[in-house]
């Protein structure tokens, strides 16, 4: 009679409760690290949204390994750690400015009022309380419009775009406009990237305000749920970031736009301008007080545009608080920044390298490093294609 061994569980009945921890642990601290791969493929992408639970799971990871001797745990996680606080401290926002334009202050709200949002009465109420001078909403059918006509009574000067979709917009103002119109895809990408239906209207306004001009431009691009409509998003905020360049005006760009500070949509907005994000970039916006609460609606400026104050609003029956934004302007600043010597021949656009340095050319050749800060600092010396670093 041959006896057959038999095989041994796939999951020994040995393994104890402690290492199901330390393995749980192990994937929650992934998470953050997974997140700087972004541009390899959506879903890290999604990750990357998620530093304050990376935070969290960290800290929590931290006693764990103290508490049970795991050195190993205790390594990664002080790493991930200081990984996560390091880039929760980059979008701070710009120093104060030396000195102010007479007559240069802008209250602007943005807010994503969620088209299934029930609650007109009270949005209402809190829009008119807030005494803002420009207010853009995002998510506005027929029923909102409809809803926030009183509104028209303090801010005559108006654009709407009522949709069923969740890409309606609406745009108020009590300041005078030079003019208003909707940004679409043909404004925005090149022939050869139309017609992809993913790229989502905006809304653009040129003001001029004690004295000086300038631009806002309201925008809600999809959400990167999914391979195609992340790429959507990214072709979006990047064809934003190529119109800002050749604005000529200090712009203001505020909305919801599906990408928190840390992710790729982040950096292609902000690559080849000299935009500079609202202080509080980190704060979250959407799912607040839930395990799912992430930065995703936004404030970004070009100098010498200068955000004085940035608070996030009460729940108001949408997914999305409301961003209320304190704009004022540098007077001794025309751009900013100064301009490098290099050759523009030599020199390399790093616009998938977030790591890495990276160049804007508007006019003029500047460089700037490194891209995820949200006031771009000037290097000391030009970089050339044959350097390594590149």
């Amino acid at each position: 009679m041959i006896i057959v061994p038999e095989s041994p569980p796939f999951v020994s009945r040995r393994v104890r409760w402690s290492g199901l921890v330390d393995a749980g642990l192990f994937m929650g601290l992934a998470g953050s690290w997974l997140g700087l791969l972004g541009d390899w493929h959506w879903i890290l992408d999604l990750c990357s949204h998620f530093r304050w639970q990376g935070t969290v799971v960290a800290l929590v990871a931290l006693a764990w390994a103290g508490w049970r001797k795991r050195h190993g745990v205790m390594g990664v996680a002080v790493l991930t750690l200081l990984l996560n606080g390091w880039l929760l401290a980059f979008p701070a926002g710009p120093g104060k400015p030396g000195s102010l334009q007479p007559g240069f202050q802008v209250r602007v709200i943005s807010f994503n009022v969620l088209t299934s949002n029930q609650d007109h009465a009270a949005v209402l109420n809190w829009l008119q309380q807030a005494d803002a001078d420009i207010i853009f909403l995002m998510e506005v059918d027929r029923i909102w419009e409809k809803a926030l006509e009183p509104l028209l009574t303090t801010h005559p000067h108006h654009l709407i775009q009522p949709r069923s979709d969740n890409f309606g917009l609406a745009f108020y103002s009590r300041l005078p406009l030079e003019n208003v119109r909707i940004l679409k895809e043909d404004d925005l990408l090149e022939p050869e990237a139309r017609g992809a239906e993913l790229c989502q209207d905006s809304i653009e306004a040129r003001l001029t305000t004690g004295g000086r001009e300038w631009i806002f431009i309201g925008t809600h691009p999809v959400p990167p749920m999914g391979g195609e409509y992340a790429a959507g998003r990214d072709r979006q905020l990047l064809a934003l970031s190529r119109h800002i360049a050749k604005a000529g005006a200090p712009v203001l760009v505020a909305g919801d736009l599906n990408a928190s500070p840390w992710s790729v949509g982040f950096r292609r907005i902000m690559d080849g301008t000299t935009l500079r994000a609202a202080p509080g970039a980190w704060k979250p916006t959407w799912r607040v007080g839930s395990l799912f609460a992430i930065p995703i609606d936004h404030a970004l400026g070009t100098p010498p545009l200068v955000f004085t104050d940035r608070t996030i609003g009460p729940y108001l029956g949408s997914d999305h608080r409301p961003q209320v934004l304190e704009v004022k302007m540098d007077s001794q600043s025309s751009a900013g920044l100064k301009t490098a010597t290099c050759p523009t021949n030599q020199l390399r656009k790093l616009q998938d390298q977030p790591w890495r340095l990276f160049v804007v050319t508007n006019g003029t050749t500047r460089i700037f490093a490194p891209q995820w800060w949200s006031r771009p600092r000037e290097t000391e010396e030009c970089q050339s294609r044959s350097n390594p670093w590149y």
